[in-house]
């Protein structure tokens, strides 16, 4: 009859046991992989300042692109649709104003809009000269601004024209 004769067993001589060299590569790979997400969110976030901020900074927003935030002064707004331009004020409610000169297409929620960020750069003259436009829609639902009819009362609906009574 023949003998079997089993192997030994030879253990791990390294310094880490071999669960622990596996555990610490995990841990350092999802390290990496955290500082590199981490990293690349810092870049994207949007922040801007405010008027009160952007006077502070002095002549930062005429040497750099910045971007301001601040609420619309009512019937401020004028628009040249033959030149897609558009003149407005801002104002943060401490006595500091901004006029805003742009070019290009305002967002379609700009009208109803009382908050306005403004990203472009301060010229000479004191004008924010901006290059993009963003409008905060409005957060409450005003049933008072809309036009209510009567089921009862459906109208004269014009199709040709589109208009109503």
């Amino acid at each position: 009859m023949s003998t079997v004769s089993i192997p030994e067993v030879q253990t791990d001589k390294g310094f880490l046991p071999r669960q622990t060299k596996l555990l610490l590569g995990a841990f350092v790979i999802l390290g990496a992989i955290g500082f590199i997400v981490f990293n690349s969110l810092a870049g994207n976030q949007q922040y801007f300042m405010t008027l009160s901020e952007m006077r502070a900074k002095g002549d930062l927003a005429a040497r750099e692109s910045v971007r301001v935030g601040g609420n619309l002064v009512p019937n401020s707004t004028k628009i040249d649709t033959k030149a897609v331009t558009a003149q407005f004020t801002l104002t943060d409610g401490q006595n500091n104003v901004l006029p805003v000169y742009y070019k290009g297409i305002l967002p379609d929620t700009f009208e109803k809009s009382t908050q306005v960020i403004a990203e472009g750069k301060l010229d000479q003259n004191g004008v924010f000269q901006a290059s993009l436009v963003l409008a905060k829609c409005p957060s409450k639902y005003d049933p008072s601004q809309i036009d209510w009819h009567s089921s009862a009362d459906p109208g004269n609906l014009n199709y040709s024209t589109g208009t109503g009574n």
